[in-house]
């Protein structure tokens, strides 16, 4: 099992990505102003992110309790740093209705990720608010601190990139499904059951593709979506692996996880540099 501080820091990346998306579409749109907002937001949200996580270890019931306490006052200063950067962006009037309304929804998926008694890592759905989190929270939130609003480019790209990532965070779970199983912990995977989880990680990645293209029919630029046929043929790879495994072959757990999240980091690399660059 990987290490939780490679998954923090994988998801850190992740979250940059997300994040540089929202920038690049203000850009896309000409409203693009300060590099400093920009900044500053994307601290603020990889401070919730290490907020949430570790949160999430603190509340796990396998946390011995003598490291409790330590990783509750790692989560303690995460958010109080967090608590301290928005007041700033406050004060210094980076922050409009929208932006501060997505920091309070962002707010509340990293703490209820973790604590009791909602605690949705364990509760068998934490996947979908993460994944809507990650893929239509963060990239807005980014976008609000410059132009101090929301536009329909987010959700159009959001949506599809929301279903990559659900399947992203099955893939990633299906090499623990034995623990998990032992140990009764509820995810999403264990809520759908082997099977059902198989079928879905499949069709979630063929909606993500598909969401993209009918996102070029009702105007999304040719050019920005064009060359996510890259991380479609990635995803091909991905369906084909996972129905190789329901067939009975030998499972492939690090190269699985590992294309998984490449696809879905190239999807959004590529849209961020499209909208950049047009």
């Amino acid at each position: 099992m990987m290490r939780r501080s490679h998954v923090l820091a994988l998801l850190w990346a992740l979250t940059a990505l997300f994040y540089a998306l929202g920038l690049a579409i203000a850009r896309y749109l000409g409203l693009f102003r300060r590099w400093d907002a920009a900044l500053m937001g994307l601290v603020w949200v990889v401070l919730l992110v290490g907020g949430g996580e570790a949160l999430g270890r603190a509340f796990d019931p396998h946390t011995e309790a003598a490291a409790r306490r330590r990783v509750l006052n790692q989560a303690f200063v995460f958010f109080a740093v967090a608590a301290l950067e928005a007041t700033f962006l406050a004060e210094q009037h980076l922050l409009s209705p929208t932006a501060m309304l997505l920091q309070l929804m962002l707010a509340v998926v990293a703490v209820a990720w973790g604590a009791p008694p909602v605690h949705l890592a364990l509760s068998g759905y934490g996947e979908v608010p993460l994944a809507a989190a990650l893929s239509l929270l963060v990239p807005a939130l980014a976008f609000a601190l410059q132009a101090g609003t929301w536009h329909r480019l987010l959700g159009m790209v959001g949506m599809p990139l929301f279903a990559m990532a659900l399947a992203v965070a099955l893939a990633w779970d299906f090499p623990n499904y034995a623990t998990h199983l032992r140990e009764e912990r509820r995810t999403l995977l264990m809520r759908l059951d082997w099977r059902t989880a198989l079928h879905f990680h499949n069709v979630a990645w063929l909606t993500g593709f598909l969401l993209l293209a009918l996102d070029v029919a009702l105007g999304l630029p040719w050019e920005i979506a064009a060359p996510c046929g890259i991380a479609f043929l990635a995803a091909l790879m991905q369906v084909w692996m996972m129905w190789r495994i329901g067939q009975g072959a030998r499972p492939p757990w690090k190269w699985l996880r590992a294309n998984a999240l490449l696809t879905l980091a190239l999807a959004v690399y590529v849209l961020a540099i499209g909208f950049w660059r047009l």
